[in-house]
């Protein structure tokens, strides 16, 4: 089958839009929307709307879709991931840019450039509220608005596209939930019991870390706007990657992720896994002694190093050097974390963003390790569908750069209500009730974004 040759427009905005106030505006008018954004000085953001072309899971592989839904290619593989970074080399080269205004240089994520992400397993097709998700997306949207570096740029992919920068943002028509009635899908003292087995399970040598994560549902009193949540968590998480996704049913799936899954540039990658976590303090001094309690915890200092120990070691293959810093502690609003800094210079001709993904994920710290055993307790005592929950979430530009987070601090939004998700690692000694509260310290992140 054969791509049409494909022409981007790209031009730079005088203006500095407000990227949710883009995708609010474009989902009120019926657009399918998919924002990441990451308010930091040399941060990539980029707002997408509508649809040129969809790489989508299928059943050998992935396919290629045009706006109508009618399939002009396809790229068989196991590994779907692997799959879509072949299918994305061949549709960008049918994809060449005219970038519009004096001595305009291509930018990072702008011209021919996919979003989207994909789930934790994206060998399998989500099901039950996930059905709007298939198991990888990347979208080619009809117009991409990209935030670097202080500067905005337009890459316009459909005739007329540039049209939806000039939308308003749309005035609610239904009061906003102001109270949330909460609740638990699987009774906490059962979840609590399967942490308790899957550490039985790993003293006895089954694998050495499990990931087991917990599904709340908040139903609202009011509407629980997916603009609004996304605006409530890019404030209060400012250093985290905000991101919101449409469903193909309504739904859409948001959050606020700390973590880097990898990020290309180049002949350049850079990581940064996290595992191991502990309460922010009410002051600077009780930060610092929280803080130094997690880097003393043998414990939290086991799981995190599986984590950093297996991100080096995936991208060793590609690389002619690879290097982790020291691991140290990251604050985030209500949180903090144990981080490892890993940088690697990569072979020529280098891997793409796509490629690495795909060698890296899942890391241990969102499955465990080994991964098939982690992944074969998960399945035994999770007892609910991840979904994108701990996939990943980012883009890919012409070059093959691009930029994936951990989808994490997250939820599935509908109309008056969400479902969210929050996991912690599982180590031979660890105490359930201490894991139990992790999760739900985990959860204010997005529950105090739903009102």
């Amino acid at each position: 089958m054969t791509i049409t040759a494909t022409a981007v427009r790209v031009r730079e905005l005088d203006r500095t839009p407000d990227l949710v106030d883009i995708v609010s505006a474009a989902r009120d008018g019926g657009h399918e929307v998919l924002l990441i954004e990451r308010p930091m000085p040399d941060a990539v953001s980029i707002a997408a709307v509508g649809r040129v072309y969809d790489i989508v899971a299928s059943r050998d592989g992935v396919a290629l879709e045009d706006a109508a839904g009618k399939v002009i290619d396809r790229e068989l593989g196991s590994n779907r991931v692997l799959a879509a970074a072949r299918l994305w080399k061949r549709l960008r080269d049918a994809m060449r840019a005219d970038r519009s205004g004096p001595s305009l240089q291509p930018q990072p994520a702008t011209g021919a450039i996919a979003v989207g992400g994909f789930a934790y397993r994206p060998d399998r097709e989500p099901g039950g509220a996930w059905a709007g998700f298939p198991s990888l997306l990347l979208r080619v949207p009809a117009l991409a608005v990209t935030r670097v570096r202080g500067r905005t740029f337009a890459s316009v992919m459909a005739e007329g596209a540039d049209e939806l920068l000039n939308v308003e943002v749309p005035v609610p028509h239904a009061p906003a939930a102001r109270r949330l009635d909460v609740s638990s899908v699987r009774n906490p003292v059962a979840w609590a019991a399967a942490v308790d087995t899957a550490s039985s399970r790993l003293r006895a040598g089954e694998a050495a870390k499990v990931v087991l994560a917990r599904e709340v549902v908040a139903h609202g009193d009011g509407v629980v706007s997916a603009g609004s949540v996304t605006r409530s968590l890019r404030s209060a998480y400012p250093s985290c990657f905000t991101y919101l996704i449409t469903g193909a049913d309504g739904t859409a799936f948001a959050g606020a992720s700390p973590e880097l899954l990898v990020r290309r540039a180049g002949a350049h990658a850079y990581a940064q896994p996290m595992a191991g976590s502990v309460a922010r303090g009410a002051s600077e001094a009780e930060d610092d002694m929280l803080a130094d309690r997690l880097m003393a915890s043998a414990k939290d200092a086991a799981e995190h190093a599986l984590a950093s120990r297996f991100v080096v070691g995936a991208l060793q293959p590609y690389s002619s050097t690879v290097s982790a810093r020291p691991p140290e502690v990251v604050r985030f609003t209500n949180i903090q974390h144990l981080a490892t800094s890993v940088d690697a210079e990569l072979t020529n001709p280098p891997a793409e963003v796509l490629e690495l993904a795909a060698a890296l994920h899942p890391t241990p710290a969102v499955g465990g390790w080994p991964r098939e055993a982690a992944d074969r307790i998960i399945d035994d005592l999770e007892a609910m569908e991840r979904g994108w929950y701990a996939g990943a979430v980012g883009w890919t530009d012409s070059r093959g750069d691009g930029e994936f987070a951990v989808a994490l601090r997250c939820g599935l939004l509908w109309g008056d209500g969400a479902r969210l998700y929050a996991g912690v690692g599982v180590m031979p000694d660890s105490d359930p009730a201490r894991e139990l509260e992790e999760t739900d310290l985990k959860f204010k992140a997005l529950l105090s974004a739903l009102t």
